[in-house]
C-alpha cells in the first residue's frame, strides 16, 4: 500500500506541476537556462542568440553564455530535443515564436523541476515511514512540501532550486537506506549524487558538505572506503560543470559568475557573498517582504519536529543534518548581495531547504484532537496560500513591498484566480483521499535501535 501511495503522490504533484507550467517564461533567469539548453542540443555551449532576451548572462572572448551551473540545463535536453522534433523547430529557426518559446519551457521545466519535485514528494512520504513516522505524520509532511509550500510554485519554474533540494533530500534517504549494510556501492553513488548537485547549483556547497559529513560519520566501519568512494562519485558528478567551464571559458575552474555581464553586486565577496546581516535573515523568515513563514506557516511546527527526532536517539543525527542544511542556506542567502532574489514571492533561495525541513512535520502529529485540528489548521492555511501563489504569481515584482498581500491574495479572488484555485483543488482532494485509506500494520517501519550517536573515544598523545 504504501508505494501505491507513494506512486499516487508522485503523480498528483507531477501533474498539478504541468497544469501551471511555466511561469512567467520571459523571466531572465528561465531564458538564459533554456538558452544554454537549445544551445547544447545542437552542439554548442555559447547562447549569443539569446544575448539581447536576458540580463543573466556571461560574456567571454566575444560571446556570451549562461551565468548559471549548466546541470539543470543539460537534464532538459532531452525533452526539449524531443519537443523540438515534434514542433518542427530546427536549428534554422529564429527567432522563435512565443508558442515554441511557451512549449519549449514547459518541456524543459516538467522534465526536471517538476519531476524533481514529484520525486522528492513521494521520497518524503517513503523515508518518513522508514524512519519511524506513523501514516498520518508522513502523508503530512509530503502534502505539506507538495502542496503547502513555495516548493510548488518554483517547482513551475526553470531555476534550480527545487531539483536541488531534491537531491540533498534524496541523497539523504540513500544514507538512511545504506544503514543495513551490505552496499559498498553507495558511497560512490552518493558522491555521484551529491557532486551533480553542485553541477545544478553551486550555492548548495555548504549543505552538500554537511550531507557527505553525516554519511561519512553515520557508522564507524569502512571509513576510509566512504571517503574515497565518495570523492570518486563526487568527482564524476562534477565532471559535466568542468567540462562546461573549459569549453566556456577556458579552465575547468572559471565559473559563468565570474564572467556575469553587470550585477556589479557579484563582484563583492565571493561572487557577492559576504557576512550574513541578521536583519536581512529575519526578514527572509518572517517578513511580509520575502518572508518564508508568512508563505507557508505549516513551517512554525519544523522545530518541534526536530525537537521530537532529537529525543529518539537514532533520528539526532538526522535531526542535526536538518538544523544544519537550513542554517546554511539561511546565512548564505543572508550574506548574499542579491538577496531578495530579483523577481520571487518569498525568499526563492531557501526553497532548497524545504525537502529536509518538511522531514521534521512527519514527526509533530499530536495524539490529541485539539493538535490534530491545529495541525490541520496551519495546513490548510499553508495550502491555500502555495495554491494562490502557484495561481496568481510566482515571481513578484522586486519592488512589491508585500507580495503575500497583493497580489496574490487580491488576485486569487479575481475570475483568472478562482478558476486556477479551482484546478487546485483536484490535487487537494487526492491527499485527502489518501488520508482516508486504510494503511495495513506492517506499514509503521522503524529504524533498527543502535547507539549512531553513541560518544566517540579520543585518545590524546602524551
Amino acid at each position: 500500500m504504501k508505494w501505491i501511495k507513494a506512486g499516487i503522490i508522485f503523480l498528483l504533484t507531477l501533474v498539478t506541476v504541468a497544469s501551471f507550467a511555466p511561469q512567467d517564461y520571459g523571466n531572465p533567469q528561465q531564458v538564459t537556462r533554456l538558452g544554454l539548453t537549445l544551445a547544447l542540443s545542437e552542439g554548442r555551449v555559447e547562447i549569443d542568440r539569446f544575448a539581447g532576451l536576458t540580463v543573466d548572462i556571461a560574456h567571454y572572448e566575444g560571446h556570451y553564455y549562461a551565468d548559471k551551473p549548466p546541470g539543470l540545463s543539460m537534464l532538459a535536453v532531452p525533452a526539449v530535443v524531443a519537443t523540438r522534433a515534434a514542433i518542427g523547430v530546427t536549428d534554422e529557426m529564429w527567432p522563435l515564436t512565443m508558442q515554441q518559446v511557451f512549449l519549449l519551457m514547459k518541456a524543459a521545466i516538467v522534465s526536471t523541476t517538476g519531476l524533481f519535485g514529484a520525486l522528492a514528494a513521494a521520497l518524503l512520504y517513503l523515508l518518513a515511514l522508514r524512519l519511524g513516522a506513523s501514516e498520518a505524520g508522513a502523508l503530512l509532511a509530503s502534502c505539506a512540501l507538495a502542496m503547502g509550500t513555495p516548493f510548488l510554485g518554483w517547482s513551475t519554474t526553470f531555476f534550480a532550486h527545487v531539483a536541488t533540494g531534491s537531491v540533498l533530500l534524496g541523497a539523504v534517504a540513500l544514507i538512511v537506506w545504506a544503514r543495513d549494510g551490505g552496499r559498498d556501492w553507495v558511497a560512490p553513488v552518493l558522491g555521484l549524487v551529491l557532486g551533480f548537485g553542485l553541477t545544478i547549483d553551486l550555492l548548495a556547497a555548504p549543505a552538500v558538505a554537511l550531507v557527505a559529513l553525516f554519511y561519512v560519520v553515520d557508522r564507524r566501519e569502512a571509513r576510509l572506503w566512504r571517503v574515497i568512494g565518495g570523492i570518486v562519485g563526487g568527482l564524476v558528478g562534477l565532471l559535466p560543470l568542468l567540462v562546461y567551464n573549459q569549453l566556456a571559458f577556458g579552465s575547468p575552474f572559471r565559473f559563468g559568475y565570474s564572467q556575469v555581464v553587470g550585477f556589479e553586486g557579484m563582484k563583492q565577496g565571493l561572487f557577492g557573498l559576504t557576512v550574513p546581516s541578521p536583519v536581512v535573515a529575519v526578514e527572509l523568515l518572517f517578513g511580509l517582504y520575502r518572508g518564508l513563514l508568512p508563505l507557508a506557516p505549516i513551517l512554525l511546527l519544523v522545530p518541534v519536529g526536530w525537537v521530537m527526532m532529537w529525543k529518539r536517539p537514532e533520528l539526532r543525527s538526522l535531526s542535526a543534518v536538518g538544523i544544519g542544511v537550513a542554517a546554511c542556506f539561511l546565512l548564505l542567502n543572508a550574506s548574499y548581495f542579491y538577496w531578495n532574489g530579483g523577481s520571487s514571492t518569498g525568499p526563492r533561495h531557501l526553497v532548497a531547504m524545504l525537502p529536509l525541513l518538511a522531514l521534521a512535520l512527519a514527526f509533530v502529529w499530536p495524539d490529541q484532537l485539539w493538535g490534530r485540528v491545529g495541525v490541520l489548521a496551519l495546513l490548510g492555511l499553508s495550502m491555500f496560500f502555495a495554491g494562490a501563489m502557484t495561481v496568481v504569481e510566482v515571481m513578484a515584482d522586486e519592488r512589491i513591498p508585500a507580495p503575500l498581500l497583493d497580489p496574490i491574495l487580491v488576485g486569487v479572488f479575481s475570475p483568472e484566480g478562482l478558476s486556477g484555485m479551482a484546478r487546485m483543488l483536484v490535487p487537494w482532494l487526492g491527499f485527502a483521499a489518501l488520508a482516508l485509506l486504510r494503511p495495513s500494520g506492517s506499514e509503521r517501519h522503524q529504524l533498527a535501535a543502535r547507539p549512531l550517536d553513541a560518544p566517540l573515544e579520543v585518545k590524546l598523545e602524551e
